[in-house]
Formats: structure tokens, sequence, C-alpha cells
């Protein structure tokens, strides 16, 4: 209920963007998915733009036309919804991706990333997921990686261009 008036106190000003904030966090999925189905009906009946703020990407997959995914403060993916969903490309999105469990395989194995975030006080030379990353080459520990537009996509990864 809390998270509904923080909502209708939002819009009521009839804003053109809503910033969510972890919206659905420490809801059961039944009142993340109302509360899912209640940013749907505002896109779509107030012409409201949602900017969703997560760490659940599953949640983003949803509501999203677009998702951009950061890691350690930076953007490193930036994508339609769909594309991320068929196609992630950088190791971080990928491994966001097998992480999300799948009730469809009943052998489903889950998966996660090894390692901890970087102290962002003291982040590492190069890439910032170098650390973490199952597919880094030796460049990634030395340079950090630009920004490398594919199409409407963008991916900050060695693995690319």
């Amino acid at each position: 209920m809390r998270q509904r008036a923080m909502i209708a106190m939002a819009i009521s000003t009839n804003p053109s963007l809503l910033i969510a904030d972890e919206p659905t966090t420490a809801l059961d999925v039944i009142v993340q998915a109302q509360i899912m189905r209640l940013f749907e009906k505002l896109k779509n009946e107030l012409g409201l733009s949602v900017i969703l703020i997560t760490h659940d990407i599953s949640v983003a997959m949803e509501i999203a036309d677009k998702i951009g995914v950061m890691y350690a403060g930076q953007l490193v993916e930036f994508a339609s919804s769909y594309e991320i969903y068929k196609d992630p490309l950088h190791p971080y999105t990928k491994g966001l991706m097998e992480a999300v469990p799948n009730i469809e395989f009943t052998d489903m194995k889950l998966h996660y990333i090894p390692g901890d975030p970087p102290d962002l006080t003291n982040l590492p030379k190069g890439c910032r997921f170098a650390p973490r990353c199952k597919e880094k080459m030796s460049i990634c520990e030395r340079e950090e990686p630009p920004e490398l537009v594919l199409g409407n996509r963008m991916v900050r990864c060695f693995l690319y261009g």
C-alpha cells in the first residue's frame, strides 16, 4: 500500500517522467506484479515515461522498452529490452540474465556471478568488471573499455570492435 501511495503522490502533479527507485523491493511476487501492471497502465493511459531503477533485471524486462545496465557506477550496456533478452552482449549483462530463475526447466541450475563488486573508492585498473569476468582478456586489466555503438545498442567491452 505504501508503494501505491508514493506512486499516487508522484503522479499527482501530472509529470511527464516518473523515476522509480527499487519500487518492488521487499514486495512479494503478487504485489510486484500489481505494481508493474500499474506502471504499464500509467505509461499507456497518461503517456508517462518511467525510469525504473532496479537490481532485478526480470522486473526491468517486464516494463522497460530500453534497458541500461550499470556496473560499479558505469553504463556497460544499453539496448532495447528485446535485444538484451535475446542477445546480451556485456559479460555482466549475460551473468544477470543467467541468474534469472526459469521455472520451465525442472533440472535448472541456478547461476550466479562469482566474486564481489569492487570498492567504489578504489576501482580496479581497466575494466571495472574484469576481476569477475569469465571472458576477460589481458587488455581488460590494463585499459578501460570505450563505449562502442553497434546499431541501436551500446556496449563497453573489448569483446566487440
